[in-house]
Order: C-alpha cells, then structure tokens, then sequence
C-alpha cells in the first residue's frame, strides 16, 4: 500500500488537527498511519510512516496492577487487528503512567475500500490528564462527518490531478469540463465554470461551463465581456483574487451592473477564485447557487482554488507545450529555408553551383553502387554578353529566368537536378538515363527555349535567343569522378558551340 499521505494531499494534516491520539488503519491493509498526538504521546518517528504492527509491540501499556501487558492480551494491537474495543489503559509514558481511554471502530469511510479501524487514545479525566495534556495539544476537532468529506475530497483531487495531468491539447477541454462537474457535484453547486482573460485584462470570455441537470446554462451568451460591462467584479476579481457573494441581492450599489447580469442568470449566490500562471492573472474558476443562497465556507473557497489552480497549471502546461511545438515548426521551417537558400540560386531559383556539386557526387556513388547509367547536360546561351549589352541587364535576368523555367520543366523525377552552372551556364543532372534519352531531352529543352520566343537582333545564330548542349553519359565506377564528366560534357558543348551554335552535341561526337 501506498502512503496515503501521497494519495490524498490533506490527509494528515486534518488528522494531525484532532485533540487525541489517533491511529488508522484500514482492515484489508497491513500499513497503520498515526497523527502528530499519536506519535508524539507513543514516542514514535514522526519522518517514519506508515508504521506497523510489530513497531508497536513495544510500547508498555499496564494493567491495573500497573504490570506490563501481555503481547497475547495487548488492546492496542487486539483494536488494530480488527476488534471492537471500549477499554481503560495504563500507559507507560517515560515512567510517568497516565490513564486513556482506548476506543476503537469498525467503520467504511467514502475514500477506503474495506473497513477501516480507527483506534484513540483519550486520556482520563483525572490528575493523569494534565500529564497527558503537555503531550496532546489543544487543536478543534472535527467530527467524524468532517473528516470523511475532507478525505473525499482529497481522493477527488488526486482523480483530478490524475486525469489533467500531461493532458493533450486534444483531450484538455473535455477533461477540464469533467473537472468542473466532479467539482459541482461534490460542492453542491448549480454551476461551475472557467473565465479567461485577454492578456491586458480588458475582456473575459467563459470557456468551460458544467450546469446541474434543470439548470440553464450560460456560456454561449457570456463570450468577450469587457470591463466597462462589470467594472465592480474585474475590479474586485483582478485586486483581491476573490468574489465571493453570498446573496446578489445585497450586493452594494456600485455593483448594479453585476446584480442585473445574475439576476439575468438566476443567480443567488457567486463564489469565484482567481487562476494564476505564475503572478500572472489569467482567468477564474466559479461556482453558482440557483435554487437556493449559500453563505460560502472556508472548505468551499480552498476546494475551489485547489481545482482552479490544477486547471490553470493544466492550461499553462498545454500551452507551453504548444508554444514550444509551434516554435519547433518554426524553427524547422527557418532552417529549410536557410537551406533552400543556401542551395538555390538567387535569380533563377534553380540549384546552385554548390548544390550541383553536391547533388552530381551523389548521382555518381548511386550510379557505381546501381550499374545504372547517368547522364549530365551543359547548356550555355548562345551570344548572351551581347544580347544584355543590347537590351540591359534587366532583359538579361529576365531572359535567364524564362530559361531556367524551361529547364527545370525536364527535371521532375527523383534525382533530376536543374542547376544555374555559371552566369549564363546551366546544366541538368539525370539518373537513370543513358546517351539516347539524354539527348532526348537536350532536343525538348532547346524546343523549349524556342517556343519563349525571346527576341535576339545580336545574335547571328537566329533572330530569336538559342542554347547550345553538350551532353556526357556513362556508368559509373569507383573511378568516375565529377571532374571527369564535367570534362566530357564541357568538350561536347564547346564542339556544339565550334560547329556554329545552336545545337546538340553528345560527348561521344565529340573529338
């Protein structure tokens, strides 16, 4: 068994608030759990929990002839086995022996499975109490009812906490609205509900809202309230952290528009508590009386806060993890495009010479490792100096725009490179293709070219902008290096340029 100490967070210290000395153990369970007065009255480690029965087989209770009890007959350890006892006891206290009153019960309590055994340990009213009082402080002590709704309600939180905790963003407001009714339900309330905030405090809007079953609900209506709408309540809301109104009816005159907006909703009596992030104010969580008032206890505005903090912190949790995501994609997406930057070139958004290099050493190892053929394309515009010398920088970029576009429409496969080689260069990375379709697709390029029209009164080739090619295959092996089919391109296209432009040379015609 777990320390129940960790499953219900309020559970020793409202224990630890009872006058006498206590002991709890459920039936079923080995485990025995003792408050502060137990263990301070018994000698106990008050850090070592939970205890056992052995460990307390040593403490000296006396019977009448104020001799030490028997293991076989000792009611403490008889009670915590499950007996029922109403019984006077001697203990042994550093030799000092006072009289208590050892009751123990057999009861089921909301949060325990089995039975439970509650022993105490009461001391008499005689001379010997006032020994015992210097051991037992003088603390209130709630009934039995109390503790058991206090217990409750911690088993409620750890269900909570459970359920919101690493909560998705999918999944946060279904669990937040679950909270919210376990939170009216337990409290008896008509409504419970979730305000946010804008960031500068001027607006509210309700975003989660539980209502009672013959209870309207409101949340529809209750979107992007400003403050001029309830100066009194975001006064108070936002100073204080609490709203707490036990009948609307009296609130004071200052608050009128807050009284007609609950007198719209119904409303008897308010109870709402601040949410934090931080320092930071970002919204409230609320509770509603319809059917009857309710003057709010100090138990209803510490359930509250302790729900609305989880939902808070909940909300802040999914919201950082958000952020956090949104600035991971953003980050992924800066650094893609650092990339593609780095391996684009600027004017024709074709790869650039760096890229190229990359992208050819590549295709080359994939070639060796394949045996398949590769196949690389240099083109070069023909006569370019003097057509932007004639028509001016600007018709030049626009020129080596238009013929980066008709390259790139061949290479559309998977490894197909268009590259920008040099200023007016450009060449074409093809897997996968031997000599024949690489010419192939020199032809359709220079069509291409053809068909954009470009007007060249500078060129003595044609009256329109041409290319030559040079084009270079092979199969690859671990000796083939980039070098050399740049080499062997390079030869075609200057024999394609020699033999007067405009044309088509494969590295095999070549010299």
């Amino acid at each position: 068994m777990a320390d129940n100490s960790d499953a219900y967070p309020h559970f020793w210290a409202i224990l630890d608030r009872l006058p006498v000395a206590l002991l709890y153990k459920e039936s079923a369970k080995a485990d025995i759990f003792a408050n502060e007065t137990a263990r301070t009255l018994l000698g106990l480690n008050q850090t070592e929990k939970p205890l056992s029965l052995p460990q307390l087989s040593d403490i000296r209770l006396l019977d009448n002839q104020q001799q030490r009890i028997s293991l076989v007959n000792n009611p403490l350890l008889l009670a915590l086995s499950g007996t029922e006892l109403c019984q006077d006891v001697l203990l042994d206290i550093k030799g000092s022996i006072i009289s208590f009153t050892l009751r123990s019960q057999l009861t089921k309590l909301q949060f325990s499975i089995g039975n439970t055994i509650i022993v105490t340990l009461c001391p008499q009213q005689s001379r010997s109490a006032a020994a015992a009082s210097s051991l037992i402080p003088d603390k209130p002590a709630p009934d039995i009812a109390e503790l058991e709704e206090a217990l409750a309600f911690d088993k409620l939180m750890s269900l909570i906490s459970t359920e919101l905790i690493n909560v998705s963003s999918e999944a946060l407001d279904q669990h937040v609205e679950d909270a919210l009714a376990a939170l009216g339900e337990f409290c008896h309330a008509d409504r419970s509900y979730i305000f946010q905030f804008t960031d500068d405090l001027s607006e509210m809007s309700n975003t989660h809202e539980w209502v009672r079953e013959g209870v309207v609900p409101h949340k529809e209506n209750l979107q992007h309230i400003p403050e001029p709408a309830l100066p009194y309540f975001f006064e108070k809301i936002q100073r204080d952290h609490i709203f707490a109104v036990a009948d609307v009816s009296k609130l004071p005159a200052e608050a009128s528009a807050e009284q007609q907006e609950f007198n719209n909703e119904d409303i008897r009596s308010v109870l709402c508590i601040a949410m934090l992030a931080g320092q930071k104010l970002i919204g409230f969580v609320g509770c509603d009386m319809v059917a009857r008032q309710r003057n709010w206890t100090s138990n209803d505005l510490r359930r509250i806060k302790l729900v609305g903090e989880m939902i808070a912190n909940s909300m802040q949790n999914v919201n950082y993890r958000v952020s956090l995501q949104q600035m991971q994609q953003e980050l992924l997406a800066a650094n893609q495009e650092l990339q593609k930057q780095a391996n684009q070139d600027g004017l024709t958004g074709l790869a650039n010479r760096r890229h190229f290099d990359e992208k050819l050493l590549e295709e080359l190892q994939r070639s060796a490792r394949s045996e398949s053929p590769l196949s690389l394309i240099l083109l070069d515009i023909d006569l370019f100096k003097p057509f932007n010398d004639h028509y001016g920088h600007q018709a030049g970029d626009d020129a080596l725009q238009k013929v980066a576009s008709a390259l790139s429409k061949e290479a559309r496969r998977q490894g197909e490179v268009a590259a920008r080689y040099g200023g007016e260069e450009f060449a074409l990375i093809l897997p996968s293709t031997d000599e024949k379709a690489c010419r192939e697709v020199a032809v359709r390029v220079q069509q291409h070219i053809k068909k954009l029209n470009i007007r060249h009164c500078q060129s003595d080739v044609a009256s329109n902008l041409t290319a030559s090619m040079g084009c270079y295959s092979v199969i690859a092996d671990k000796h083939t290096t980039a070098a050399q089919m740049l080499a062997r391109a390079d030869a075609a296209l200057y024999k394609a340029k020699a033999a007067g432009r405009n044309r088509v040379v494969s590295a095999s015609e070549a010299p």
